[in-house]
């Protein structure tokens, strides 16, 4: 199972995720839902990077990426597009393929 976290800062924004496993849907290479997850989170860090020109933290390894986004970074209405744009299709992903992934987040105003 892939099990992607995300953590929220008092203000709401994310400031880091971080994704780890495979979903084991298929075999290696053709797993769907690896996949779209991996594609899904490099597209954001992408944005952020490539697009955006922000210096982020980013560790990526086979089956594992983390990434940290500073606080004041994270505020960026654009930064927030592309995170949440993320979030979504993670969740949306989730939504039909919950016994290989799972998405877990903390943080933010109620924690």
């Amino acid at each position: 199972m892939i099990t992607i976290n995300i953590n929220r800062n008092q203000e709401g924004n994310v400031v880091s995720f971080f994704g780890d496993g495979h979903a084991e849907y298929a075999e290696y290479g053709q797993d769907i839902v690896c996949a779209a997850v991996s594609a899904i989170m490099q597209t954001a860090v992408f944005g952020l990077t490539n697009y955006l020109d922000f210096d982020i933290n980013i560790d990526v390894k086979d089956g594992w990426l983390k990434c940290k986004i500073d606080s004041n970074i994270a505020k960026d209405l654009q930064v927030k597009s592309i995170l949440e744009t993320m979030v979504i299709g993670l969740k949306e992903t989730e939504k039909s393929y919950s016994q290989y992934l799972k998405i877990v987040e903390g943080g933010g105003k109620n924690d």
